[in-house]
């Protein structure tokens, strides 16, 4: 949440989250949260998380944010925040266009990110 959405209004910050909880629930994805949001790490900016491969460090700079996004992170973990992005399984920032894009549905668009799911 931290490094993908610190920027983002909550709703978008908790869309991310979902996200992650959406994938680990996925029977085509890992089954818990550490090994969705590290998948394909070691694949320089192949990853499924940009932050997880891009080479920069992982250290946490802002404090406010991080403290936030760890709250976001633990209330989405409890079920408190599901369904702002629906059953969405990828996101992309707005300024990017990846080639999945228009084979997915879209469910959301949350501040700067626009979130899609599987399957129609």
């Amino acid at each position: 949440v931290y490094f993908e959405a610190r920027g983002e209004p909550l709703a978008g910050q908790f869309a991310v989250a979902q996200v992650v909880l959406n994938r680990v629930a996925d029977s085509r994805y890992p089954d818990n949260i550490c090994d969705v949001v590290f998948q394909n790490e070691d694949w320089r900016h192949r990853c499924q998380f940009s932050f997880a491969c891009d080479g920069r460090s992982d250290q946490p700079a802002e404090t406010r944010a991080w403290l936030m996004a760890r709250t976001v992170a633990a209330f989405a973990a409890l079920e408190c925040a599901r369904h702002t992005a629906g059953a969405a399984t990828h996101y992309h920032a707005v300024y990017v266009r990846p080639g999945w894009a228009d084979r997915l549905q879209r469910t959301a668009k949350l501040g700067r990110h626009v979130f899609y799911r599987e399957g129609y």
